[in-house]
């Protein structure tokens, strides 16, 4: 990272064209180093230049995109609050959500490569951002190269959810990953501080569908089938988690469907000639680290 903060630098990513950037930055408002880790939930050096060195806030209306697909890559994004939605559109017009970036999470790396970003991020609510420049960091990585170490965990982390969702979309049937993205959701609104069991959804069951590569229809019928087991209360965008340890079962990937809707399962299978009971495929591969966690939790 430090050899290359010249060839950062020379693509001129800190020039940030005030047109455009449609998201409004506060005036006088900033976060040091030392928040911006904490946000990030990782360590922070206990030195003063964590204290002094600091990043711009800028606020996002509901609705707005922060950066859209094809602009210019200039800065690294952290969200402070509020949510946000990613979305990739092909050649078609086609869009496809990739992710629905909430408090600490990292937007932006998508650009680094290109010079471009790749996709567009439009808020789900007010939100709040910090604003990282990639030149800005590089040369603050530079002069202070234990922040480098703090770099690599935060972008480190998003590529560990990138292959946990190749998993569920690889493993799981609509059941499971419905479950699996609600108390993906729950984990998440627990460490910020919310209710893990009681929450309102920001995104709509056709954004759900798109990130989960599922129809409307699909979500719409595995949350009823999750409501009518008495696993979850829906009521539009409310949900209520009443039995979190049948919602984890539904993501066993032993159990091949989803075992949290049909508690008695063993007892409706199907039985081979014989008399002998057939016996579900396990799945090609193991589930991702994080999956196995929230199982265990």
């Amino acid at each position: 990272m430090s050899a290359a903060m010249s060839d950062y630098e020379a693509l001129d990513f800190g020039t940030v064209p005030r047109g455009a950037l449609p998201a409004q930055e506060h005036e006088g408002a900033h976060v040091s180093i030392r928040d911006l880790t904490r946000l990030l939930h990782v360590d922070c050096p206990d030195e003063a230049w964590a204290a002094q060195a600091v990043f711009a806030l800028r606020r996002v209306r509901e609705g707005e995109p922060l950066v859209r697909a094809g602009d210019k890559f200039h800065s690294l994004y952290v969200v402070r609050s509020g949510c946000f939605k990613t979305v990739y559109t092909d050649l078609s017009g086609s869009e496809q959500v990739l992710g629905f970036p909430m408090s600490g999470d990292l937007m932006g790396a998508d650009g680094i490569d290109s010079g471009h970003y790749s996709s567009t991020a439009i808020s789900l609510d007010t939100s709040e951002v910090v604003i990282v420049p990639l030149a800005s960091l590089t040369r603050l990585v530079y002069e202070f190269p234990r922040l480098e170490a703090l770099l690599y965990r935060a972008l480190s982390r998003e590529l560990v959810r990138v292959q946990n969702m190749a998993w569920t979309l690889g493993t799981l049937g609509a059941e499971g990953r419905v479950a699996a993205f609600l108390l993906t959701l729950s984990a998440r609104l627990g460490a910020m501080g919310y209710s893990r069991c009681s929450f309102n959804l920001r995104m709509t069951r056709q954004e759900i569908g798109s990130y989960l590569g599922l129809k409307l229809e699909t979500v719409s019928r595995a949350l009823s089938a999750l409501n009518t087991s008495g696993v979850i209360q829906v009521q539009q965008r409310s949900i209520d988690i009443v039995d979190a340890e049948a919602l984890r079962a539904v993501i066993d990937p032993a159990a091949g469907i989803a075992a949290g809707v049909v508690p008695q399962l063993g007892s409706d299978l199907p039985e081979r000639a014989g008399g002998k009971r057939a016996r579900k495929p396990r799945p090609q591969f193991e589930p991702g680290r994080a999956w196995q966690q929230l199982a265990a939790a």
